[in-house]
């Protein structure tokens, strides 16, 4: 994976919300990211708002073949862009700035299913496709770095919005909580490029064998121990992101935040003053056809 070209008049910041591989206490028909979190407004839809906040010109849910029709029929394939839409109440004719963002399912592949497909893995396997597909149409259509929000990152997704300049930068970004990043595990919105994503990437591949290294010139016949295979399959967040440099990075400190993957941030959440600011964002008009 190359990086873009970094230019700040065409920067392409493409948005990575990963479904497939995360892991939550709920175990809800259909999938986790439907819980709701107000009125008609449920984590994935938080997610594609933040996507939308943060400035991303496409959105790449990474979801497999079980799930994506579900979330398809409810988010739909574009999403309004919601600095767009701030812009358009003060102008005669709104359409005239109001743009969307296209909105892209991407399944794990099934060589690597039960094999390498962490958590993690979902946010690498969605860059990778991403860069791939833009590649193709052109060198200039590159995403010069990835947002990646996360459907149980439990915060303001209008957070993104103030930050908009600084994720959407050659820096690396972060948002934090208690100095606390992904970086230790938390699902946190964050951005990385190409380098960042092949220094991820093999920390996962080195640790997803099977067989002990035969001897050169042979083909590997020896299996490893049952607790030695594929350990990159259960990696979390803290040991795949934990290596990168965050010394040049730009780190916001939330005021609040909550671990959606629990019940009980879950519950905390919703008996929260906090649970007040996270209402559908006016605006956030999906192409899906299912309301809750």
């Amino acid at each position: 994976m190359e990086s873009g070209a970094q230019n700040k008049n065409t920067f392409h910041l493409a948005g990575i919300i990963p479904v497939a591989a995360s892991t939550s206490e709920f175990d809800v028909p259909g999938h986790d990211v439907f819980m709701p979190i107000a009125p008609d407004y449920n984590l994935i839809e938080r997610s594609i708002a933040e996507c939308s906040y943060a400035g991303c010109e496409s959105i790449w849910i990474v979801c497999n073949d079980d799930i994506a029709p579900v979330v398809k029929y409810r988010v739909g394939e574009r999403v309004n862009d919601l600095a767009s839409c701030a812009r358009g109440t003060f102008v005669k004719h709104s359409s005239e700035v109001l743009t969307s963002i296209p909105i892209y399912y991407v399944p794990i592949h099934p060589k690597h299913r039960d094999k390498i497909d962490c958590y993690a893995w979902s946010i690498l396997h969605g860059a990778n496709v991403a860069y791939w597909l833009c590649r193709r149409l052109s060198r200039w259509s590159i995403p010069d770095r990835y947002y990646v929000s996360f459907p149980f990152g439990g915060y303001d997704p209008a957070q993104a919005r103030k930050m908009r300049k600084d994720i959407a930068s050659s820096r690396p970004f972060y948002f934090s909580h208690e100095g606390l990043t992904v970086r230790d595990g938390l699902p946190l919105g964050f951005t990385f490029d190409g380098e960042e994503w092949r220094r991820a990437r093999d920390v996962i591949k080195k640790n997803s064998k099977m067989y002990y290294a035969p001897p050169r010139g042979e083909m590997p016949s020896e299996r490893l121990p049952l607790e030695e295979r594929y350990r990159s399959r259960h990696f979390k967040l803290g040991e795949v992101f934990h290596g990168s440099n965050p010394s040049e990075a730009k780190i916001s400190e939330l005021s609040w935040f909550y671990d959606l993957t629990t019940w009980r941030e879950y519950s905390i959440l919703l008996a929260s003053e906090h649970h007040q600011e996270l209402v559908r964002p006016r605006g956030l008009s999906v192409s899906g056809k299912w309301r809750s």
